[in-house]
């Protein structure tokens, strides 16, 4: 048996050798792999190009991570971009997460938007150290996306930088700090364990960094410089904070920060904003989007007594006149008008109607007067549905109203879109319910825009709800 023991040595001495092999045979697939997916990017397909992304992410190096955004920089789907920040996202190794750190710092543009989109979407608290050198950038698209990817981690040490960010001069900026002080103020409840569901009026307990007396004075000073929907982001994280709602009161929440309660006569105070649907409307450029495809003349369910009645009111004001709306397009329609009248001076809005075509009104912001409050009128009036839905295309023409570039649509683009619709995507680029979503969801994001979503009847359910989620927007389902 002895006489066997210099063969293991041998052996054991050809491996020691022979070490460095697999290295550089790893080193030479992720070459090929590189170059494989490089090759895979030239079709016009962009089925087939997601495919590549989702090949190349079993290689995980920092050349990989280069090469992913590389890609991205040139990839106009928005759809096959989430894929490929799905797979920055998911690189782990050291390498990897050096060369992420390393773009986080020295990328520029729509590079670096990038590089902190995917690092959002990394578990954990790894990213935080980068994330907080970004969130004190005087880049404001950049120092916005690391606000909201702090808050999302629930990073406390965030929370000095996220009040100073209170007061910078973009409003996309003020809104990203609020809403990640609100997140760290109450992160989502925990998933159900054992089959019993979370308790609904479960909620975490309120950081003591965050009831502070200067977290709330900077957010009362936001307050009464904002004059868009950052107001919303604001009001929020004072909600959440304090775990009491007194809307757009601003009197009523500087007894809050002084230690006082709010007495009857002051809580009278509170200043309801344009609703369309109970959505709050802070926006300063709002664009409303009407589904005109077929089932837009069919009746609702909402019968005729008390359901009706409970649709048809409205936050602070005089419910809807409820014996009018027998179908589904006159109980859109009327929430519509309604809010539309209800415009404030500084707001502007567009309407986009839309089936297989995609239909605006004015082709820019405008805002409510009786001209154009009468063209919405003739539009409803003169509107002929039929049996296309191009959501994809509606949503798009949407976003891209200030510019089809983030960086115009970010000083013009809107702010705010209400998006209404009774039925399933069928026609247009993008036709599959769940990759419209991740793609206008992720778009939105990049742009800081707030998208409300309306079901009526049967809808995309998960895709109204994921738009919403993805941007900070609210989701109503009006099925029955």
């Amino acid at each position: 048996m002895r006489r066997k023991a210099p063969h293991r040595l041998l052996l054991l001495l050809a491996l020691v050798l022979c070490a460095p092999a697999p290295t550089t045979a790893c080193a030479d697939a992720t070459d090929d792999a590189i170059d494989a997916f490089k090759k895979a990017l030239r079709t016009e397909v962009w089925e087939e190009r997601r495919e590549a992304y989702m090949r190349v992410a079993d290689y995980d190096s920092g050349a990989v991570a280069r090469a992913v955004l590389d890609a991205l920089e040139r990839e106009p789907n928005p759809a096959v971009q989430l894929v490929g920040l799905r797979v920055l996202g998911g690189l782990g190794t050291e390498d990897a997460q050096a060369q992420l750190v390393t773009e986080a710092r020295k990328a520029r543009g729509s590079r670096k938007m990038l590089v902190l989109l995917a690092l959002a979407r990394q578990r954990g608290t790894a990213a935080a150290p980068i994330l907080l050198e970004v969130v004190q950038d005087k880049d404001g698209p950049a120092a916005a996306q690391a606000a909201l990817a702090l808050g999302k981690k629930e990073v406390h040490e965030a929370i000095p930088h996220l009040v100073a960010l209170l007061g910078r001069k973009d409003w996309q900026v003020r809104r990203a700090a609020a809403l990640a002080l609100a997140n760290i103020a109450q992160p989502p409840p925990p998933e159900p364990k054992d089959g019993k569901p979370t308790p609904k009026d479960f909620r975490w307990p309120v950081p003591d960094a965050l009831k502070a007396p200067e977290v709330t004075k900077a957010l009362i000073a936001a307050l009464a410089e904002a004059d868009g929907v950052d107001r919303g982001a604001i009001l929020r994280a004072l909600a959440e904070i304090h775990e009491q709602d007194h809307g757009d009161n601003l009197a009523a929440w500087k007894l809050v920060a002084e230690g006082k309660p709010v007495d009857a006569a002051v809580a009278k105070k509170r200043d309801w904003p344009p609703a369309v649907f109970g959505i709050p409307l802070y926006g300063r450029r709002i664009v409303f989007i009407y589904d005109n495809s077929l089932r837009s003349g069919d009746p609702h369910n909402f019968g005729t007594g008390d359901r009706l009645l409970e649709l048809c009111a409205v936050p602070g004001g005089v419910p809807l006149l409820a014996t009018r709306l027998l179908t589904v397009g006159q109980f859109a329609q009327a929430h519509l008008t309604r809010a539309i009248g209800k415009i404030e001076r500084g707001q502007q809005f567009e309407l986009i109607a839309f089936n297989a075509s995609v239909q605006p009104l004015f082709g820019k912001f405008s805002p409510s007067s009786a001209a154009s409050r009468k063209l919405v009128e003739e539009l409803f009036t003169g509107m002929t549905p039929d049996d296309g839905i191009n959501t994809y295309g509606a949503l798009t023409a949407a976003l891209d109203l200030g510019g089809d570039a983030d960086a115009k649509a970010w000083k013009k683009g809107p702010d705010e879109i209400v998006f209404i619709t009774c039925n399933q995507p069928t026609v247009g680029e993008l036709k599959d319910a769940d990759v419209i979503a991740a793609a206008i969801g992720l778009k939105a994001r990049m742009r800081m825009v707030r998208v409300h979503t309306v079901g009526i009847l049967t809808h995309p359910y998960s895709m109204l709800e994921t738009m919403a989620a993805e941007t900070g927007g609210i989701y109503r389902n009006y099925y029955e």
